[in-house]
Order: C-alpha cells, then sequence, then structure tokens
C-alpha cells in the first residue's frame, strides 16, 4: 500500500493515498483500486450486530461508516422490489401479527406488499442453526421488511452520495416460478435507479447471470458483479445464462469480462492470489464474500487478512465493525459515518 506524508504545521500526517481522500467518482467507479484502498460492504446491513436487511441495520452500517451497503431484493406479487434476502419468508427471522415464528415459508414473489408488512423480522429465532451463527444480533422489536425505494432513500437523507449501494437480485433459474423473471427484474431495477439517480454509485450482483445480462442490456453502463461460489458446477449452465467456464479456460475473470461484468465477486475461500492478479489484469474489480454458515464463523480473520495482503478490492462482512478494525491497523483509511439522532 503506498502512503503520502503530507505536513500541516507542526503535525505530520500519514494516510493511504487514495482511501477516504479519493473522490466520490474514483470511490465508485467499479474498478480495481490498485491496493491504495479495501472497499467495506455491509452484508444485509451487517447482520452479526443486527437483524439482517432492515432499516436498523441500514442506520447502524451508516453511523459505523461503510462504502456499500448490502441488499438482496425480491419482487412481490403487486410488483414491489422489497429488500430481503430469501425468496420466502425464512422462519428463523419472521413472526407473524401475533408475535409467533412462522412455521413455514411463504414465496415473497405469491404475496403483496401490503400482506408482507403484517410480519416481524426483526429477531432471530432461539435455538437455531442462525441464531447460534450470530450471538450478538441485537434483536429490533417491530422490524418490517422494508422496500428498495426506502433504503436507498434513507441512505441518501443520511450520507448524501457518499455511500453506494451493493443490490443483489435473488432467484433461481432451476425453479422460476418462484420469483420475477430476469427481464423483469431488470426492468424494474433499471427504472428505479434512474427515478433516485444512483446508478453512479450503485453495483447489481446475482449469482444468476442471466438477471445481469438483462440489465446491462437496459444500459451497459451499469456495473454488475457476478457472484461464483464453491458450489457452482462447471458442468452446469442454469446459473450463467448458457456459458461454461472451461470455455474460457475455467477463468471466471476471463467469462465475467467477456459478459461485460465490472466485478467478480466469488466466495472468500474459493479465491487464489493468482485468481486476483489475473482479474485486475482484465480491468476487473474483486470483491470477497464470506459464509458463516460455511466458515462456523461470522468473521474469519486469517482469512481476511490473507485477501487484504493479497490485494482485494473489496470484502462483504457481516462484521463490518471488525473490517473496520482490521483495516485501520494495517493503515488504511476508514470510509466516513454519519450522526443520526433519530430511528426515524
Amino acid at each position: 500500500m503506498k502512503k503520502t506524508l503530507i505536513a500541516m504545521g507542526t503535525a505530520t500526517l500519514l494516510f493511504a493515498a487514495g482511501c477516504s481522500a479519493a473522490s466520490q467518482v474514483e470511490q465508485f467507479n467499479g474498478k480495481p483500486l490498485d491496493g491504495q484502498n479495501v472497499q467495506i460492504y455491509s452484508h444485509r446491513g451487517g447482520r452479526g450486530l443486527g437483524p439482517e436487511n432492515t432499516m436498523a441495520n441500514y442506520r447502524s452500517s451508516l453511523r459505523m461508516g461503510v462504502d456499500y451497503i448490502d441488499m438482496d431484493i425480491n419482487m412481490t406479487k403487486d410488483g414491489v422490489l422489497v429488500v430481503t434476502h430469501d425468496l420466502g419468508l425464512n422462519p428463523n427471522i419472521t413472526r407473524d401479527s401475533q408475535g409467533n415464528f412462522i412455521k413455514k415459508s411463504l414465496l415473497i414473489h405469491d404475496l403483496t406488499y401490503q400482506q408482507l408488512q403484517s410480519y416481524n423480522v426483526g429477531e432471530l429465532k432461539p435455538g437455531t442453526a442462525y441464531a447460534k451463527f450470530f450471538p450478538y444480533q441485537l434483536a429490533e422489536k417491530d422490524a418490517k421488511i422494508p422496500t428498495l425505494k426506502q433504503v436507498i432513500e434513507y441512505t441518501k437523507r443520511v450520507a448524501g452520495d457518499k455511500v453506494g449501494f451493493q443490490i443483489e437480485i435473488k432467484n433461481d433459474p432451476t425453479h422460476p416460478e418462484q420469483s420475477a423473471t430476469p427481464e423483469q427484474y431488470a426492468k424494474a431495477l433499471y427504472t428505479l435507479l434512474k427515478q433516485e439517480d444512483v446508478i453512479d454509485r450503485t453495483e447489481v450482483q446475482a449469482f444468476d447471470f442471466a438477471c445481469l445480462i438483462a440489465l446491462n442490456k437496459l444500459d451497459p453502463k451499469i456495473k454488475t458483479a457476478y457472484l461464483t461460489a464453491n458450489g457452482d458446477s462447471s458442468d452446469s449452465t442454469a446459473w450463467t445464462a448458457g456459458y461454461k467456464v472451461q470455455d474460457y479456460g475455467n477463468s471466471w475473470p476471463r467469462l465475467v469480462k467477456k459478459l461485460g461484468g465490472a466485478a467478480w465477486e466469488p466466495y472468500e475461500m474459493d479465491i487464489t492470489k493468482a485468481q486476483i492478479d489475473e482479474a485486475h489484469k482484465l480491468g476487473l474489480k474483486v470483491v470477497v464474500w464470506g459464509w458463516p454458515e460455511q466458515e462456523g464463523t461470522e468473521f474469519n480473520y486469517p482469512q481476511v487478512v490473507k485477501l487484504i495482503n493479497w490485494g482485494i478490492d473489496g470484502i462483504i462482512s457481516d462484521r463490518p465493525d471488525e473490517l473496520r478494525g482490521v483495516l485501520a491497523a494495517r493503515g488504511y483509511n476508514l470510509p466516513q459515518g454519519f450522526t443520526i439522532r433519530s430511528h426515524s
């Protein structure tokens, strides 16, 4: 990491060039950061700290200071883009209007937005595997599933243009009946991003490559980020829009580049330094994501340190607070936090 000394009177400030001093264009341009910075993405708002994908968690992220807030989107029966991870209501985190945890999942796509508002997603169900992975998550008394528009507008009010949006489209191409189509998602999302004037600081990610291809057909300038995981099979093309990674030398970076992506986003335990270097040479940003249910920890300290040393561009973390500390100790400046004086 390059460092610069600036003299100011009798004091000398040491800072990582290109970090918090970077212009907004540099911060959100979707390009490799050349080792100058590691961007902090608060996964589902930082689900190790508070209930995932809720306004309470996004408030926490903005107070703390992150480069991007991360969220997942589904589409309701009446066409509203809402922020929630699973295709159906998750029984591990969802209570009904009587305060009881639901016993089975209900597809988001089968519910209207109004119906969705009768559920509370502010608390982990005790005794579940999910709860054991996040023992310090602070419950929220009454947390509704927000719309994407609500999250974007709230973030703009608090942070102006200083925080980016990472939006993951949720679907399953092997079960297309469970969600909107890639084209429906693309049209609705593109319309909202234009209306809110946040295209320049938004990255859109998906495991289903067809969603990202459909979005870039509407606007090639939208920064698309291609997700991959260790469960991906080189023989399966359901998730890769018919493309085979073996046709590109078994190189995910080469395939992502071919499809017009701005970023490759693999599971953090899959990647090697050679792959990061290859992606950077192709002009791709590389952002990794953790998987507590797979790794057995909500913050994999050894792996995070290794990735930082390898020159990763960003880390999607359930514990952005831990990531801030690791980066600060290694000489990186941090994104600013914001004072929020109420819970509204």
